[in-house]
């Protein structure tokens, strides 16, 4: 019996010596990357953002609730100059037959690591895409709102890196399903100028066959006495129009960061314009944080001579931040003459707008 007794009490030992040595094999993150690294195991990174939001005037026929964005990107390193990407997006709520849609997926290769170049090179083929900036300062982000270029998809392009400045070029074959699916593109971009700005210069032409496309710029500049940053855009479109279809476009946007007692206070203020209406729309928007909490309120006019109407809408909210997480309530009034309504928080919008909830979170 005491024999019995001395190897359970050994075997007790051993064990608790083991668990631990286990664990540290099993959640160690430096062995776990050593292992991964042995195996040639990919490593893989999730990233996105959701949000998501309902809206009504208690009416049925007008209310509304669906997705302004659901995309989930995942992202492996198969080895060190390779990676690939996968997107996958959200529908809006309402769509019974598709839900989600793998946007894109494509593999992008370091040359310039590894040829070992003064300068990067980075080559992408598969189904990608090609967008400028989110340049704006401004809630409403009406500075960018119709100048902001893409071509989206495409099948290849290739991004040189030399510091001071950014280049990408992107070129599509076509394909049998769509014989003017023609996309060139080029792309440059400054990233800092004097330490306060950035700037970008494009020309993209997307699914044409004469490759006429977008000529575009724009510059933003923020931190700028410590408290103000402005942006502002122009496209030009050299294609063919149809007849009511924009020739070109700007947009202009400014934002001040204020101290106004417990409360850190944003006011922007963004307009944009067009050759059909030189004023199109202008908008201000406040938001006072009080860290993890805050107040928005906006307000939206129209100078387009269609529809005829110079209120366009407003808005008032109160938000909490749960760690990465953001979650708003309020209320949004619209015009039922314009038939894109107004909607500045909230993911979705309404004719007639309403009372809403709206929750969004970056990963």
């Amino acid at each position: 019996m005491k024999k019995l007794v001395l190897i359970l009490s050994a075997i007790v030992v051993l064990i608790a010596f083991a668990v631990p040595v286990f664990a540290a094999e099993m959640y160690d993150p430096e062995q776990r990357m050593a292992k991964l690294y042995d195996e040639q195991a990919a490593v893989l990174k999730a990233s996105g953002e959701l949000t998501f939001g309902g809206i009504t005037a208690f009416d049925a026929t007008t209310a509304d609730q669906g997705f302004a964005n659901f995309y989930v990107d995942f992202t492996m390193w198969p080895d060190e100059y390779n990676s690939i990407m996968l997107e996958i997006a959200g529908d809006t709520w309402a769509s019974p037959v598709k839900l989600t849609t793998i946007n894109y997926f494509e593999l992008t290769t370091d040359v310039g690591a590894y040829f070992g170049l003064p300068v990067g090179l980075k080559n992408t083929a598969g189904r990608t895409s090609l967008y400028t900036n989110k340049y704006e300062v401004s809630g409403h982000a009406y500075e960018r709102d119709l100048v902001r270029s893409q071509i989206d998809p495409l099948a290849w392009k290739f991004m040189v890196d030399a510091g001071l400045v950014q280049a990408t070029a992107a070129v599509g074959f076509g394909d049998q399903q769509n014989e003017a699916n023609n996309d060139i593109g080029i792309y440059f971009f400054v990233p800092d100028i004097v330490g306060i700005a950035e700037a970008e210069l494009w020309y993209l032409a997307e699914n044409n066959a004469d490759y006429k496309g977008k000529f575009g710029f724009s510059v933003k500049a923020t931190g700028i006495m410590d408290m103000l940053g402005v942006a502002g855009g122009f496209v030009y479109d050299t294609k063919d129009l149809a007849p009511g279809e924009i020739e070109w476009a700007y947009g202009l946007g400014a934002k001040a960061d204020l101290a106004v007692g417990p409360a850190a206070l944003g006011v922007g203020l963004s307009f944009n314009g067009t050759d059909v209406d030189t004023l199109n729309k202008l908008a201000v928007d406040a938001d006072a944080n009080f860290g993890d909490f805050g107040l928005v309120a906006t307000v939206a006019i129209n100078f387009a001579e269609i529809p005829d109407e110079t209120f366009y809408g407003a808005e008032i909210s109160g938000y909490v931040t749960v760690g990465a997480a953001k979650w708003a309530v309020g209320y949004t009034i619209a015009n039922d003459a314009f038939a894109d309504p107004y909607n500045y928080t909230c993911a979705v919008d309404s004719i007639d707008g309403g009372l809403f909830v709206n929750a969004d979170i970056d990963f």
